[in-house]
Order: structure tokens, then C-alpha cells, then sequence
């Protein structure tokens, strides 16, 4: 096999490991707290502990890879998955599972920033790197898509540890091909470990403060002083950064607002989509009673355009703005999102079907074009960077869309409060977008009459 093929081999299979992990997962909650005894609370970190973990650590990958090399890196992150996905499969314990969970996200953190490494360093020449990204893009898209109705099959036939422990031989066939990984050039830069720290510090605040008032939709104490820490933390965060010789957001990022309005707006577009995607598969399996195969096959809808429109939008994007195709990508799925209001009048699983097409619709419209804004107003040299942050600010927004469903589950009721956490973050990420766009305009204005001034153009 060529080296070129076993590498994008290795990409594909690592990167999809990690993304299929929580698809299939979903469809197996409910089996995993009727055997496990785990109450909604625990569900909820059962999904949270991994992406919280991930998302916290995504940007120290990043700088794991400069100190000791993408393709060490990758091996390192593909083990230590493995690895917690057989604890995760032995354990009869809430508890030990969320630990094991929390243990699959550090070695998320560091299989994606690796694999987008290996990538673009590995195919040098941009028509190859460019065919490599968008075939790794689909790859990485099929969990979406098809992730839940897998989980269901494999739920109902074998059981809810057959979903951890098919990442053992996916994890290994990935082993083989990385062998022919170029092992890359170290490179002896610091780590940010207090802002490490304080990140995950915050965000594991904030989560924790979501998921606990959600539950009762009650305002307690410790949803006060957890959000009181999540401030201090984001605050200790910033100045931390601001002092540091090797920041994990250098500071011509911090200083470009438009880049993090973007960054912003993804965050909010994830908590429309697997806000959707999380409440309606309670609603299904706990409200409806439906068992875990049904239930993956209704959430197909939601998932198959997310991995069928990128290729459209490909050829798309060629005649429209990256800002226009995301802003109406959003709107479409802010509409989808509100038709599942409908179950107030009928409880029919196919009315909640037809809200999540047309969720996963807008969202595959929108995501691609996307990380084109963010990475095209990046600052010089921090595209990478802005890479990582991008797809950090995702994962936080699949984080917030889980712990933000509360009680959707419970009942009728809960489900419309679900519901209106989806639509609110499609709202919120309308109103980032159209910031961000107002930003990028006065920021282009602004150097045109830079240009002018200094007589390298005619005014």
C-alpha cells in the first residue's frame, strides 16, 4: 500500500473513531442506566465528561504535537482511546464510566489536532491536501449520519458495551496504518499548562451549572456558586494568557473580536444541532417508548444531510459567500429546530423526524462554510490556531446543546423546553454571525482607507 493511502487510511479511521464514539452512544443511554442504575444527571456526564474533557484540551494537543510530533502524538491519543474504551465497556459502575469517558477525551484531544497535522503536512501539494481534507470531511461526517442507527442495531443485538468495544479493533486497524505516518519535526515549545487548567476549570463549571439547573429548572445554590467559579475561571483564564511566554491563544487572536464572534457563532450552531439531536432521541426512547433501533432510524434524517450537502456546498460556495451560505444554513435550521414545537398538539414520532431533516438540512448547509470564515479573517500565522479554536468552540457547543436538554425525557413539557434551548442557539448564532459580518466590513473599511492614506491605492 502507498504510503499516501495508508496515512489517509490511518486520518480517516482515528478522526471517525472519534466523532462515532458519541453518535452511537446516544441511542445506548437508556440501556446503559437501566442496567447501570445511572440517573439523568450521570447520563448527562456520561455523554459531557468526554466532549468537556476534549474540548478543554483540544488546543493543549495542539501544542503537544510542536513539542513531540504529530505522529507520536496520534499514537499516544489512539491508545489511551482504546484503552478507556475497554474500562468503559467492563464497567457496571456510573461513576467509573464517566472517569473512563473523561479518559476517551484526552485522547480525542489529541487524535484530532494530530490527524489535521499529519494531514497538511503529509500532502504538501494543495490539490492533494485539498482532495485529502474533503475526503477525511465525508469520512467524518458518516457518524452523524449514520452513528445512531448503528448504535441501535448493536444495542439491541449486543448490548450497550458492544459500542465502546468496537473502538478496539477500529483502534487497532488504525495502529497499522500509522505506521507509515511521517513522524514530523518537534519542536521545543512550552505548554500552557495553567491555561490548560484554567479552561477546563471553567468550562467543566459552567457544564456542571447547566446540567444542574436544567434538571428541575430551579436556580440553587450550587448552580450560583458553580457559575461564580466558571467566571473566575474564564477571568483567571485571560489574564494567565496575557502573561504567558507561550499562550494557548496567542494574542493576535485574542485581539481580533471578529475572528471569535465566529468562533462564537459555531459554538451556538452546535447547541441548535445536538440540542436537537440529544432531546429528540429522549423524547423517542423515554417519552414515546420507542426501543433503541427505531429510534436511531428516526434521527437518520438529521444526520444524512449533514453528510451529503458538504459536497454540494463545495460547488456552491463558488457563486455565494461563506457568510451568506452559513446565515441561511442557520436560519433553515432555527425553522426546524421550532417545528418540533408541533409535538405540543401530536405526539408522532414522524412530525419530530421531519424537524430534525430539516435541522440536519440547514446545518449541512451551513457547517462547511463556516470554518471558512473563521480561518479566512485569521490573523498571519495563526491559521492553525484559529483551526484548533474553531473546532474547540464547536465541541463546547455540542457540550452546552447535551447539558442543556434537562428534563427532555421526563416528559412532553421538557421536550418543548429542549426545544427552545435549540432554537435559542440558533437565534444566538444569528446574532454572532451578523456581529461578525459588521466586524469584518469596519475592519475592511478601515484598511481600504489605510491603503488610500498611504497612497499604495487611488482613493
Amino acid at each position: 500500500m502507498k504510503q499516501s493511502t495508508a496515512v489517509l487510511w490511518a486520518a480517516c479511521l482515528g478522526y471517525g473513531m472519534v466523532i462515532l464514539d458519541t453518535s452511537v452512544l446516544n441511542v445506548a443511554l437508556p440501556s446503559i442506566a437501566a442496567e447501570t442504575g445511572a440517573s439523568g444527571v450521570e447520563q448527562r456526564w456520561i455523554v459531557d465528561s468526554y466532549v468537556l474533557v476534549m474540548t478543554a484540551l483540544l488546543l493543549a494537543g495542539g501544542g503537544l504535537i510542536d513539542r513531540f510530533g504529530a505522529k507520536r502524538v496520534f499514537h499516544v491519543g489512539i491508545a489511551l482511546f482504546a484503552a478507556a474504551s475497554v474500562v468503559s465497556a467492563l464497567t457496571s459502575s456510573p461513576g467509573v464510566l464517566i472517569a473512563a469517558r473523561a479518559f476517551q477525551g484526552i485522547g480525542g484531544a489529541l487524535l484530532i489536532p494530530a490527524t489535521l497535522t499529519v494531514v497538511v503536512t503529509f500532502f504538501a501539494e494543495p490539490q492533494a491536501r485539498g482532495k485529502a481534507i474533503a475526503i477525511i470531511a465525508t469520512v467524518t461526517a458518516s457518524p452523524q449520519a449514520f452513528g445512531p442507527t448503528l448504535g441501535g442495531v448493536l444495542v439491541e443485538t449486543l448490548g450497550w458495551r458492544s459500542i465502546f468495544l468496537l473502538n478496539v479493533p477500529v483502534a487497532f486497524a488504525t495502529l497499522l496504518f500509522a505506521r507509515k505516518m511521517p513522524a514530523g519535526t518537534p519542536h521545543r515549545r512550552a505548554l500552557d499548562l495553567p491555561g490548560v487548567a484554567l479552561i477546563a476549570l471553567a468550562l467543566g463549571a459552567l457544564t456542571y451549572a447547566v446540567i444542574d439547573v436544567t434538571e428541575e429548572w430551579t436556580f440553587s445554590p450550587r448552580v450560583a456558586i458553580a457559575l461564580v467559579v466558571a467566571l473566575v475561571g474564564f477571568a483567571a483564564f485571560v489574564m494567565v494568557e496575557r502573561r504567558a511566554q507561550a499562550p494557548l491563544l496567542p494574542t493576535e487572536v485574542r485581539r481580533a473580536p471578529t475572528v471569535q464572534l465566529y468562533v462564537l457563532a459555531g459554538t451556538f450552531m452546535f447547541v441548535l444541532f445536538y440540542g436537537a439531536l440529544f432531546a429528540a432521541n429522549l423524547y423517542f426512547q423515554k417519552v414515546l417508548d420507542l426501543d433503541a433501533v427505531t429510534a436511531g432510524a428516526l434521527l437518520l434524517p438529521a444526520g444524512v444531510p449533514v453528510f451529503v450537502l458538504p459536497l454540494v456546498v463545495s460547488r456552491v460556495a463558488k457563486k455565494s459567500s461563506p457568510a451568506t451560505l452559513t446565515t441561511v444554513g442557520v436560519i433553515v435550521s432555527t425553522i426546524g429546530a421550532a417545528v418540533a414545537y408541533s409535538s405540543a398538539w401530536f405526539s408522532s414520532p414522524f412530525a419530530i423526524a421531519v424537524s430534525l431533516a430539516v435541522v440536519g438540512i440547514g446545518f449541512g448547509i451551513a457547517s462547511p462554510p463556516h470554518l471558512h470564515l473563521a480561518t479566512a479573517v485569521a490573523p498571519a500565522g495563526t491559521t492553525g490556531v484559529i483551526s484548533a479554536l474553531a473546532n474547540a468552540g464547536r465541541q463546547a457547543g455540542y457540550l452546552l446543546g447535551v447539558a442543556a436538554v434537562g428534563s427532555a425525557g421526563s416528559g412532553n413539557p421538557g421536550f418543548l423546553q429542549a426545544t427552545t434551548v435549540a432554537v435559542a442557539g440558533g437565534v444566538l448564532a444569528l446574532l454572532a454571525l451578523r456581529a461578525a459580518e459588521a466586524g469584518r466590513r469596519r475592519a475592511a473599511r478601515a484598511a481600504a482607507a489605510v491603503a488610500v492614506e498611504s497612497g499604495q491605492v487611488a482613493p
